[in-house]
C-alpha cells in the first residue's frame, strides 16, 4: 500500500516544493499576485513530511474509505520556480508555478501535470490536498526542523537498509539489506562504521546549508545524506548513488 501510492504523494510534494532563485521568474510574479501571498510567509522553506490521509471517494464525492500513510522525507519549492522532493527512498524534481484559481500546479504542460488546493499555510503548516478520479489526497506537512550536531553524535546500531534501483523513468526492485554491525558518529567529528565485519573510519560533518550529514568531505569517498528522521533512539538517512543508480535508505536505533 505504501508503495502504491508512493509516487501521488511524491507529486503533491513536488508541486509545493518548486519556488527558488532566478530572475523574477513568472512562478514567483504568479505566487506574489494570487491569494496564497503573504509577505511575511517564507515560500522557500523546507517541509518535512507528517502523514497523508487518502480517501476513496464514491460518484458524488462522498467518502467510502479512508486511510492513512506516513512517509518520511520533505519537500522544498525554490524561487527559481523548481521543486525537490523526498518521499521515502523517491526523490523527485520539477516546475512549480501558481493557477489563476490559486492553486499550486507542478510540471505544468508534462505528461505529469498536477494541481493542489493549498488547504492550510502558517509558518510552521503546510496542508495540500489533490483530487483524482476516486480518489483524494490530503498531505500534511511541518517546517522542517535541522538537528544538532549534539542529537547526531552518538553510537547507532544498523536495522535494515531499504535499497531500490532507479531509472529516468521510475523506481523499481525494492529490497531489505539487514547489515550486523553500527554506526558511530563521535564529537570530534571522526566517525566509525562496522557493516558485516567490514570497518570504515573517517570524518564527519553537519551541512548547515542544505542540513545533510556529510561523511569524508573533499575525498573520493564523500557522500551525503539527508537526515530524514531523528528521534531520542533512532536515525533514519538517505542518499542517492548517481553511479550505481541506487537509492539507500538507512535505519538505525541508538545503541
Amino acid at each position: 500500500m505504501k508503495i502504491k501510492y508512493l509516487y501521488p504523494i511524491a507529486i503533491l510534494l513536488a508541486a509545493f516544493a518548486n519556488y527558488s532563485c532566478n530572475k523574477t521568474p513568472d512562478a514567483v510574479e504568479k505566487l506574489k499576485q494570487s491569494c496564497l501571498y503573504d509577505v511575511k510567509m517564507d515560500y522557500f522553506k523546507k517541509w518535512a513530511n507528517t502523514f497523508t490521509e487518502i480517501d476513496v471517494t464514491g460518484g458524488e464525492g462522498s467518502v467510502q474509505s479512508r486511510s492513512y500513510i506516513y512517509p518520511l522525507g520533505y519537500f522544498q519549492l525554490s524561487s527559481n520556480s523548481t521543486y525537490n522532493v523526498l518521499s521515502d527512498n523517491v526523490p523527485l524534481s520539477g516546475t512549480w508555478t501558481v493557477t489563476d484559481s490559486c492553486q499550486l500546479e507542478l510540471d505544468a504542460g508534462t505528461s505529469l501535470d498536477r494541481k493542489f488546493d493549498v488547504l492550510l499555510l502558517t509558518t510552521d503548516s503546510l496542508t495540500l490536498r489533490r483530487k483524482t478520479p476516486g480518489l483524494t489526497y490530503i498531505q500534511h506537512y511541518s517546517a522542517y526542523q535541522c538537528p544538532s550536531v549534539s542529537q547526531l553524535v552518538a553510537e547507532w546500531d544498523n536495522t535494515y537498509i531499504l535499497e531500490q534501483n532507479y531509472n529516468s523513468t521510475s523506481v523499481y526492485n525494492t529490497q531489505y539489506v539487514y547489515p550486523t554491525g553500527y554506526f558511530t558518529l563521535n564529537s570530534d567529528f571522526s566517525y566509525n562504521v562496522l557493516s558485516d565485519g567490514v570497518p570504515l573510519n573517517g570524518q564527519w560533518e553537519l551541512d548547515p546549508n542544505g542540513c545533510k550529514l556529510v561523511l569524508d568531505k573533499n575525498t573520493n569517498l564523500q557522500r551525503a545524506f539527508d537526515i530524514q528522521k531523528i528521534t531520542a533512539d533512532s536515525l533514519v538517512i538517505w542518499r542517492k548513488d548517481t553511479v550505481a543508480q541506487m537509492n539507500y535508505q538507512q535505519h538505525y536505533i541508538k545503541h
